[in-house]
């Protein structure tokens, strides 16, 4: 069920995080995610374009899903956000009362992972990563999102259409 959204995951990591204009030179933040996929071992890890990469997950309640993993050079040192869309925007309640309520309590039980909504209504799961950051936090902080995906989609498949 939740598997088929791996591609809309990918075409919504490349259009929230697009690729900025072709320059001389790849920024340093993309060049700290590449190394960074490199070195992880991710044997599923797929390179989208300079910005962006995929890895497919697997959990005991979502049974297939993708984390993307983008950089952006927006500031002086850039950052590299790690996310996941757990539902599908149709699934979600129109009635979001019960929902946002599990959105804040999970917000303060995971640690390092922001649950919200984005600009589009889509439910993300995600962290934010500064590129100075070493393989061991890197892959911690990506198996947290998955992780907290995977928990979160749990507590709130109830409220779901």
């Amino acid at each position: 069920m939740i598997g088929k959204f791996g591609s809309a995951l990918a075409l919504f990591a490349i259009l929230v995080f697009p690729v900025p204009p072709a320059t001389a030179q790849t920024g340093a933040a993309a060049l700290k995610l590449e190394a960074l996929m490199k070195e992880s071992g991710y044997k599923s890890a797929v390179k989208v374009n300079d910005t962006t990469w995929t890895l497919d997950f697997s959990g005991k309640q979502i049974l297939k899903f993708k984390v993307a993993v983008t950089a952006t050079d927006k500031d002086a040192s850039g950052i590299i956000t790690v996310i996941v869309n757990p539902v599908a925007r149709d699934q979600l309640p129109r009635n979001r009362a019960n929902l946002s309520a599990a959105m804040l309590k999970a917000n303060n039980d995971f640690d390092y992972v922001k649950i919200g909504f984005d600009k589009d209504g889509d439910l993300f799961v995600r962290a934010d990563i500064p590129p100075r950051t070493d393989l061991v936090s890197f892959k911690a902080v990506v198996e947290q999102v998955a992780a907290a995906a995977d928990e979160f989609y749990g507590k709130i498949k109830q409220f779901l259409r």
